[in-house]
């Protein structure tokens, strides 16, 4: 049985909704894991900016979910009738407001952690006796690239989402005006 161009975007739309949405999970999942064991109870080494890259995922996350069931609508209305302009203008606007969320939160992601990273080795720990205090900020920094880096991938992923709800928009006008 062969699968016809359409739906063939409409099931690599739906593909890349679904990773996006595990790969960002993953990224809270990483994010909320990562601490500093002291002696004494005090998390003044947390960034608001993991505060937001936590928040941009759990949008995109969101987002994608939503997306889901329009997907699904597509893809099972798609062998039968040209899918409306609307569906896929709100999917396509939608999906660019998540790529972008999610792009502000990678950069305040990494940002962050590079600047702090910087102000931490470059600061006088030895002198003050406070070499283990440093190094564990510098692991827990270390660590904090890894739940920004699968928030890039998410990104990138829900780029290609808003890839394809843009090229199904386009080919959707292009059938309704009577082109080829």
């Amino acid at each position: 049985m062969a699968v016809s161009r359409r739906t063939g975007w409409i099931a690599a739309g739906l593909l890349a909704r679904l990773l996006t949405m595990a790969v960002l999970l993953m990224s809270v999942r990483f994010v909320l894991a990562n601490y500093v064991h002291w002696d004494y109870a005090q998390d003044n080494y947390k960034l608001q900016s993991y505060t937001y890259v936590v928040a941009s995922a759990v949008v995109g996350t969101a987002g994608s979910l939503l997306q889901i069931p329009v997907a699904m609508y597509l893809l099972c209305k798609s062998k039968r009738a040209i899918p409306s302009a609307i569906i896929l203008d709100i999917s396509m606007h939608a999906d660019i407001l998540i790529s972008v969320v999610l792009a502000s939160g990678v950069g305040a992601g990494f940002g962050a952690t590079n600047d702090v990273l910087r102000y931490v080795r470059a600061g006088d720990w030895e002198r003050e006796g406070k070499q283990q205090e440093q190094q564990a900020l510098i692991n827990y920094l270390n660590r904090a690239f890894i739940p920004v880096v699968f928030l890039l991938v998410g990104m990138v992923l829900s780029i290609c989402a808003t890839v394809v709800s843009a090229r199904l928009r386009a080919r959707a006008t292009n059938d309704a005006q009577g082109g080829v």
